[in-house]
Formats: structure tokens, sequence, C-alpha cells
């Protein structure tokens, strides 16, 4: 049996190891040795501590030696005998400001590439991610940026004016509402559901996608909810056609109420055409009027909302066999959805205008 190996620890190295062992990210195996290093001190034998912490009186020893041989950093694992990574730190700088200034997207295949090609440097497409991961950059969608934006001074003026119309609507002064139109289709995008573990769903598509279901919807929050379906775009005639059915809705308010009803709309080139112009002296006297968003204000119109809880929680998930059943489906979302908001809703027919 070799003879015992006496540690001495000073005053502040005990203190640092007993530190040690408390503090958090520290990994498991240099914490253990600290703790076997003090045991020692304190004159614990190499078999005592060995039981003690269910470990071999070699592997004790070991730590002993460490301990003697290199002090504090003895705690910690050598390098490892590993394969040495083959890039440097300014290859990753590189990446970063590829992914950050150029006016493209790339994946990991493509970065890959372009590191071995303009760096000399090999890498995976796996080893890549996980680098990138580690060092902050996640996988996510990209956006467009329009080339002509609203102005910011216009966009902050027209916000004022539309946070004063929303005060007045909610004071019941006015009745506001957000106008704009969105479509369906029979075969809704993939989505994600629950499954058995090793199964997945699957949807069986229909053999014809058929036409677009188009819908021209105005939302006054917390009111109601008016809109008119068809199967394609809509045009000029099929707009005045609505709109006279809210300018009758405004007429009968205003004589009820006295106030007057504000459509909030984007700048389609319907919404302004010279043929609808024409109309806006009539609406106005029937107390119809209409406040412009700027451009590439999409955000501005709360319309938006309903439109993106009827795709993602209502319509998700469904093969509808044609047109009709998408309408069908299309009106009981909306009025799940008014159920929820507690608001009324009206259906426009254009056939019977």
């Amino acid at each position: 049996m070799p003879a015992p190996l006496k540690i001495d620890l000073s005053e502040e190295e005990d203190k640092n190891l007993l530190e040690l062992q408390k503090l958090a990210g520290i990994p498991y195996r240099v914490k253990e040795r600290a703790e076997i290093i003090r045991l020692r001190h304190y004159g614990w034998s190499a078999e005592k501590i060995a039981q003690y912490k269910g470990k071999s009186p070699h592997t004790v020893r070991d730590c002993f030696h460490r301990w003697k041989k290199r002090g504090m950093e003895g705690l910690w694992e050598k390098m490892g005998r590993g394969r040495k990574k083959k890039w440097k730190e300014d290859d990753l700088v590189y990446v970063e400001k590829c992914l950050e200034e150029d006016s493209r997207t790339y994946n990991a295949a493509q970065l890959a590439r372009k590191l071995a090609t303009e760096r000399k440097v090999v890498l995976s497409q796996d080893r890549l991610r996980k680098i990138l991961k580690a060092r902050g950059w996640v996988w996510k969608r990209t956006r467009y940026k329009q080339p002509n934006g609203a102005d910011p001074q216009v966009k902050l003026a027209k916000k004022a004016d539309l946070d004063w119309l929303f005060w007045a609507h909610s004071a019941g002064e006015i009745r506001l509402k957000f106008l704009d139109e969105s479509g369906f289709s029979v075969w809704s995008p993939v989505s994600y559901t629950y499954a058995r573990l090793g199964e997945q769903k699957v949807l069986q598509q229909t053999k014809r996608r058929g036409k677009r279901l188009n819908i021209l919807g105005l939302y006054s929050v917390g009111v109601s909810f008016d809109y008119g379906l068809k199967l394609g775009s809509f045009k000029g005639d099929t707009y005045i056609k609505l709109l006279e059915w809210q300018a009758q809705l405004a007429a009968q308010h205003f004589e009820k109420t006295g106030e007057i009803t504000v459509i909030v709309q984007d700048n389609h080139p319907i919404h302004t055409s010279k043929q609808v112009r024409e109309y806006w002296d009539k609406w106005q006297q029937q107390g119809l009027f209409f406040f412009q968003l700027p451009k590439y204000s999409s955000e501005m119109n709360l319309i938006e909302i309903e439109w993106h809880q009827l795709k993602t929680h209502e319509l998700a998930g469904q093969i509808l066999p044609d047109e009709y059943d998408l309408a069908i489906a299309v009106k009981q979302g909306i009025e799940a959805r008014a159920q929820k908001g507690g608001y009324e809703t009206h259906c426009f027919k254009f056939n019977s205008a």
C-alpha cells in the first residue's frame, strides 16, 4: 500500500476551494475534486474518501497528485485530444458579416460552400449550424421592405388622426369601421396537429384547387363585422355595390343616433378610382366618410387582426370539397369570431343587390 499523501491547505486555499464548490456553472468534476482535496486536508484517508464519494482509491489518489503537481489548475481537465478546429475566429466573423450585410439569404449548405470557396475552410453543414447557434444565430423567416415606404412624418400624423378617431368611436361620438379585402382557398396551408409518435397526419387534397374566394369586410371593433363574399377579384362595380349598402346603414345610424360613420381603408386603386370618387359626395350626405391610411401601413388597419385569427384559428388545417363548402366554412368562422368578440355580423349578397 502506498504511503499516505499529505495535503496541507492554507486558510485562503481552503476558503477558495469551498467557494469553488458553491459556484454555479462550474463542472461537476471540478467541484468534486475540490471537495476531495478539502477532505484530505481535514484528515480523511484515501479509502474513506473513496467509499464516501463512490470512487476507487486510485481515482482519489490521482486527485491528490493533480493537486500536488498543478495546484488549483489541476482540478480542471486538460485540453481534449480530439480533432482541432479547422476554422479561425476571422472565418466566423466573415460569415456573420455576410449574413448581416449581403442583400440575399443563405442556408447552411450555401454558407459552407462560400467558406470553402472564399476562405478555404471546409466545414459540414451540421457543424456550421451548431457553431452559428452557439453564437446566437437562429433560422428565421425574412421579410420584404418596400422600396418607397410611407413618409415617417405623414405616417406619424395619420397615426395621431386615427388614434383620435378611435377615441371618438370608443366614446360613442362616431362609428369607425376598418375595411380590407382578403381571400381563401379550399386547400388550407399545411399546419401542425397532434399525431401518435412515429406517425404523421395526412390531408388528402382534392383533384382541383378551385377558385379563390375573396371577402370584402368592414370591422367595427366590438360592434359589428360586415362582409361580402365573391369568387374572383373585387372590381369597382362590386366595391360600389357593397359601399352603397354601407351608405344606407350609415344613413340609418345617423338618423337614429346622430353619429357619422368613418371607414378606414388603404390606398388600393379601386378605393380612390374616378368611378368611386363620383359617389363620395352622395355618401357623405348619407353620413359615410373615408379615412385613407398611408402607404404600406397595414398594421394600422385593425381588420388585419381578424383576418389572421380567422385563417389561423378557424380555417387552418382543412381541405374542403369545393367553393360552396369553403364559403360555408368562412361564414361559420366569422360567426365563431363574433361570438368570442361579442359583436354582430351582417353578410351582403351581391347577386340580390
